[in-house]
């Protein structure tokens, strides 16, 4: 069974003080995607992008995007986002269901036990979750806490957590 990464953008990917998730909403609103060529440079950190590169040679995971910026983006545009950042292993294995479920009132607990609940294989799905502490607080002390790679607000996602996702992954797939 091919594991599943859940992936949350800001404070994971996404750790510019200034090319940051407000940028890339307004590059969209206005058309002006090809007018900031430095933003899509900029936007995903570099060693995060190396960093989910190596967990994705070492798994090849599916992907299910936890972010808000689904809130705001379709799936083309997010795909367009990742393609522009140099991920376009990400868009090739983004899950045919590609997103968490979210609403005005949801959290990020509630959506991945919803995607879980819907898509997954009965609980044997293999996941790990790479979220941060501030959109990620709700699955600290949750029953997904032991499968989450919490990141640190404008570092991302390190090498550090490059093992402890690695760890999670390595632990499921023992197991099953």
């Amino acid at each position: 069974m091919t594991p599943i990464v859940f992936l949350d953008f800001d404070d994971v990917l996404a750790v510019h003080q200034v090319h940051n998730s407000y940028r890339v909403l307004d590059a969209f609103a206005t058309g002006g995607a090809e007018a900031v060529p430095e933003l899509w440079t900029s936007v995903f950190d570099a060693s995060a992008r190396k960093n989910l590169l190596a967990l994705h040679e070492e798994f090849e995971p599916n992907y299910v995007i936890s972010s808000s910026w689904a809130s705001h983006l379709n799936r083309d545009q997010i795909c367009e986002v990742l393609s522009r950042t140099g991920l376009q292993f990400l868009i090739e294995n983004l899950s045919e269901h590609w997103c968490t479920p979210r609403d005005s009132a949801s959290g990020r607990l509630s959506e991945i036990e919803a995607w879980l609940e819907q898509h997954g294989s009965e609980g044997r799905t293999t996941y790990v979750i790479i979220d941060d502490h501030v959109s990620g607080w709700v699955l600290s002390d949750s029953w997904l806490e032991d499968k989450t790679v919490f990141c640190d607000a404008w570092v991302g996602f390190t090498y550090a957590k490059l093992r402890t996702a690695r760890k999670i992954l390595q632990k499921q797939l023992e197991i099953k």
